[in-house]
């Protein structure tokens, strides 16, 4: 087994912050954690359920001594930490931060940080629709795809650390450049959200001159820009940080739209369906687990009613019957009649199983 880290400094315990340092003391990678934030009421509930075995309001003081330092702040307040922290950072610590943008980051921390500090940026997809160190789990980066983003100037052997640490987490790990990482995320999660942000606006501007639409807004309208009830100023600072690669996806995806509308103009029948094809076939060709190169789940589909207790019922009978569920969520709302609920298994010998044992429990059930 790999030495655990000596001391881990936690900067930011929130959510992520949190949730780092209960993994870490899960899986014995660290021996000590100190843990950095601003709202003392915060730090004393990380201290009174043993997040953290110290903290402080300091950050300077959080990493004297860390030989590792995880910057788990929002976006926007990552370099004026790393300006503070510069000066206190000991000689030969790795310093990570779990941001969602690579690029300006590590070029910010590689012209403050000294030679002797190993500085990986990294990007956990993992969260949760609460917030705060109080919402923290040790299992939240489980089966979570997690970037490693260092530039050529980090020393490989950090990086091979980081790496392990975050298999040692279990979450599924990519290693690419950070310019990669900031144009690929732009495309498969900026664009989207600012397509439901526009959408919103667009509907907004609509329904302020015909309020007989709003009913109409149900679930699909719903499915499609639920990404746009984000927080505001998370998605203001991730646009400022990563605002180039996010400009050219933005400019294909108005090339996009000019295209579709010269289409419908030309109303040719025949090249509107060979859009519609085009599309469809792009969609159903996407992996179910998002990369295909990635370790696939084991799925199943299941037809839920609207009462209660019925996700209780699903998983006491799967828990009983001795069927692990790794995860679990609702797919599709239908409005006030229930929705498909995507189970997600640990093996793959339980798929059939678990079919026949729900059929009994009266739902109908299919592989993904």
């Amino acid at each position: 087994m790999e030495k655990p880290f000596e001391r881990v400094a936690i900067i930011g315990l929130g959510l992520l912050g949190g949730s780092m340092a209960r993994a870490l003391k899960a899986t014995g990678q660290v021996r000590e954690i100190v843990g950095y934030g601003r709202t003392q009421e915060r730090l004393d509930y990380a201290l009174e359920q043993g997040i953290a075995d110290t903290v402080t309001r300091d950050p300077a003081q959080a990493v004297r001594g860390a030989d590792f330092v995880v910057v788990a702040t929002p976006v926007g307040l990552i370099p004026t930490l790393l300006d503070q922290l510069a000066g206190h950072i000991e000689p030969d610590a790795i310093v990570i931060d779990v941001g969602s943008t690579k690029e300006s980051i590590v070029r910010h921390a590689e012209s403050v940080l000294p030679d002797s500090v190993h500085f990986v940026g990294c990007h956990p997809m993992a969260g949760s629709e609460e917030s705060g160190v109080q919402a923290s789990s040790p299992i939240l980066f489980e089966n979570a795809l997690c970037v490693v983003a260092a530039s050529a100037r980090v020393e490989v052997s950090a990086v091979q650390r980081v790496v392990r640490m975050w298999e040692g987490l279990k979450a599924r790990v990519m290693v690419m450049s950070p310019g990669e990482h900031d144009m690929l995320v732009a495309a498969a999660s900026h664009l989207p959200h600012l397509v439901a942000v526009s959408l919103c606006n667009a509907i907004n501007g609509l329904s302020a001159d015909n309020e007989k639409i709003l009913p109409l807004l149900a679930g699909g309208f719903r499915d499609t820009t639920r990404v746009a009830s984000g927080s505001p100023e998370m998605w203001r600072d991730i646009l400022l940080s990563n605002r180039e690669p996010i400009s050219r996806v933005l400019g294909q995806f108005a090339d996009s739209l000019q295209f579709l509308r010269a289409r419908l103009d030309n109303a040719d029948p025949g090249e509107l369906i060979d859009m519609f094809h085009g599309a469809k076939e792009f969609r159903d060709s996407i992996p179910q687990r998002g990369l295909g190169a990635l370790e696939s789940d084991y799925e199943l589909l299941v037809d839920v009613a609207d009462r209660p207790g019925v996700l209780g019922e699903i998983t006491t009978a799967l828990g009983n019957a001795g069927i692990n569920i790794k995860n679990m969520n609702i797919r599709h709302v239908r409005d006030l009649g229930g929705g498909t609920l995507l189970v997600v298994l640990e093996k793959e010998i339980d798929i059939d199983r678990a079919i026949a044992l729900l059929e009994k429990q009266g739902f109908a059930s299919k592989r993904r």
